[in-house]
C-alpha cells in the first residue's frame, strides 16, 4: 500500500544496512517466538509465517474454529498447523487467563495485536450496564489488559520482551490516544515508539471486520511498540530509529494532537472546542476506570 507524500516524509528511516532511504518493514526476526492475538480470520498470521519463518508461532483467534469457518467465507485455517513450529489456538481471551493458562509462561520474544476493537455486544443493556464507562474506554481498556498480562506471562525476560500494538490513525481508533494514555500506571512495561505499517509486506493478509464476513479499509496503520527491556541495548532501537510520541509540550494538545498553537489563547479556544471536550471526557472515563 503506498504512502502518501506527508507521511512518507515522516516515516522514513535510514536502514544500517542500505545505502538508501527505504520505507521500514514491520520489525522482525526470523529467531524470534511470536504470539499472535486475535487474528480473526487467520490470515496475519499465516501471510508472517510465510514471508519470516519466524522459530515459532502461536496464533490466537477469540472465536471457537467452528464459529471462524461459518463467520468468513475465506480464512487460513488450513494453512496453519502444519509445522511443529506453528499452533493455532481457538477460543483465545487475551483479557481472561483461563483461556490460556495451559501455555508455557515467559515463552515469546514477541507478542502483537493486529487492529484491535472491542467486538459488539447483543444485550442491548450492557452499555446502561457498565455506567459511565464508553466503547472507548472498554478499548483501552483491552489494550492495557493485553500490555499487563504480556510482561506478567507471555514475554520471557531472557528475549526481546517486546508488544506490538497496530491501529490506524482514524476514528475510532486515533480517539484511544494510544501512545500516552497506556502509559498510565504501567510500571514495568514502557512505551518505546512507533513505526509505520505497511499491508503489502503481508501477502494475503487482509483486515477483516470482527463481527461480520467483510473486509476492513486499508488505511494507513501504525504499529505502537512496548518493551519492559529499554535503552539502547534494545535491538528495535540500535537497528533504527522509532518514531517518537507526537504532539507533546505546552504548545501541543496530545489529546487531539493538535498543535502548535500560537498563543495561551489559541490553546484556550482549541480546549473549548467539541472535539477537546470529547477527548478529555475519554481521558476522565479511562483515569477512573483504572483506579478502581
Amino acid at each position: 500500500m503506498p504512502y502518501p507524500a506527508a507521511i512518507r516524509k515522516t516515516y522514513i528511516y535510514q536502514d544500517s544496512n542500505s545505502s538508501s532511504d527505504t520505507l521500514a518493514p514491520m520489525f522482525l526476526k526470523p529467531n524470534w517466538r511470536i504470539l499472535t492475538i486475535g487474528d480473526g480470520d487467520l490470515s496475519f498470521s499465516a501471510s508472517l509465517w510465510n514471508r519470516f519463518k519466524p522459530a515459532q508461532l502461536t496464533a490466537t483467534v477469540f472465536d471457537s474454529q467452528q464459529t471462524l469457518a461459518d463467520k468468513y467465507q475465506y480464512h487460513s485455517i488450513g494453512q496453519l498447523n502444519t509445522n511443529a513450529n506453528q499452533q493455532v489456538l481457538f477460543g483465545f481471551d487475551v483479557t481472561n487467563p483461563d483461556t490460556w493458562n495451559h501455555l508455557k509462561k515467559h515463552s515469546f520474544d514477541l507478542v502483537i495485536f493486529q487492529f484491535p476493537l472491542v467486538p459488539a455486544f447483543s444485550d442491548p443493556n450492557y452499555f446502561h450496564n457498565m455506567g459511565d464507562i464508553s466503547i472507548n474506554t472498554l478499548n483501552r481498556l483491552l489494550l492495557r489488559k493485553f500490555l499487563i498480562h504480556c510482561n506478567e506471562f507471555f514475554l520471557d525476560p531472557n528475549g526481546q520482551q517486546l508488544c506490538y500494538i497496530t491501529s490506524k490513525d482514524v476514528k475510532p481508533y486515533s480517539e484511544w490516544n494510544i501512545e500516552n494514555s497506556l502509559n498510565r500506571g504501567l510500571k514495568h512495561i514502557k512505551y518505546l515508539g512507533s513505526m509505520p505499517f505497511n499491508i503489502s509486506d503481508f501477502p494475503g493478509y487482509k483486515i477483516r471486520n470482527v463481527d461480520r464476513d467483510k473486509h476492513v479499509k486499508d488505511t494507513q496503520g501504525i504499529t505502537y511498540i512496548w518493551s519492559s527491556k529499554t535503552g539502547n541495548k534494545h535491538d528495535i532501537i540500535k537497528s533504527r530509529g522509532l518514531i517518537a510520541k507526537s504532539h507533546q509540550g505546552e504548545k501541543y494538545c496530545e489529546f487531539c494532537k493538535a498543535g502548535p498553537f500560537v498563543s495561551a489563547g489559541d490553546k484556550s479556544l482549541h480546549e473549548r472546542s467539541k472535539k477537546h471536550q470529547l477527548m478529555q471526557q475519554y481521558e476522565d472515563q479511562y483515569a477512573r476506570a483504572i483506579e478502581t
